[in-house]
């Protein structure tokens, strides 16, 4: 039965973690007359030997601005130095709501007018900006404000949704939520909407 005493422990870690030129060292190990069994890496009267391989030395680091495209994509999902708090953490993840109407609200216009206004805890800038799903499709095209007038709505239930995004890709989505728009008459003219000055 092998006896392993914390000293021959000691020896056989830093040894294996000592640097030589060569990838493989000889180590003897014998057993003596009450069965303590030694390690040395000196030849034994009646030692076995055992082969050691070393592990091979890891492969460098790419130097320089050398990154594959999926490195590239990783590197665009983090913080920019700009999405940096002041004490030097991270932002917490992205998110967006809809803050009007709230879900299952009843609208009346007779138009079809309604405002969806909404709240994210990033800055739209840095490539940030934002979209809005009407029924699963996306309404018009993204922008930088969180506000969206929409005009001529039909009525009946729709599902209102809004889009975080970051250079064109979705980064944070709000709960999709319902509406219900009454009309008083289908075919009324929609009012025109004032002119930005």
């Amino acid at each position: 039965m092998y006896r392993f005493s914390p000293v021959l422990a000691a020896f056989l870690v830093i040894w294996a973690l000592h640097p030589s030129p060569t990838s493989a060292s000889q180590i003897y190990t014998w057993q003596d007359e009450d069965g303590t069994t030694h390690f040395s890496d000196q030849p034994h009267t009646g030692a076995a030997v055992l082969d050691i391989q070393l592990p091979a030395p890891p492969a460098p680091l790419p130097v320089g601005n050398a990154t594959t495209s999926a490195d590239s994509s990783f590197i665009d999902d983090q913080p920019s130095p700009e999405e940096q708090l002041s004490n030097g953490s991270a932002l917490p993840e992205p998110s967006i709501q809809i803050d009007n109407p709230t879900n299952q609200q009843t609208l009346r216009d007779n138009q079809g007018n309604l405002t969806i206004t909404a709240s994210a805890n990033r800055k739209l800038n840095q490539g940030h900006n934002v979209q809005l799903r009407l029924d699963g499709e996306v309404y018009g095209r993204p922008q930088a404000q969180l506000s969206w007038p929409l005009t001529n709505i039909d009525r009946g239930s729709h599902t209102l949704q809004v889009e975080l995004l970051k250079h064109g890709k979705v980064i944070a989505s709000s709960e999709k939520i319902t509406v219900f728009l009454h009309r008083a008459r289908i075919n009324q003219r929609p009012a025109p909407l004032p002119v930005p000055k």
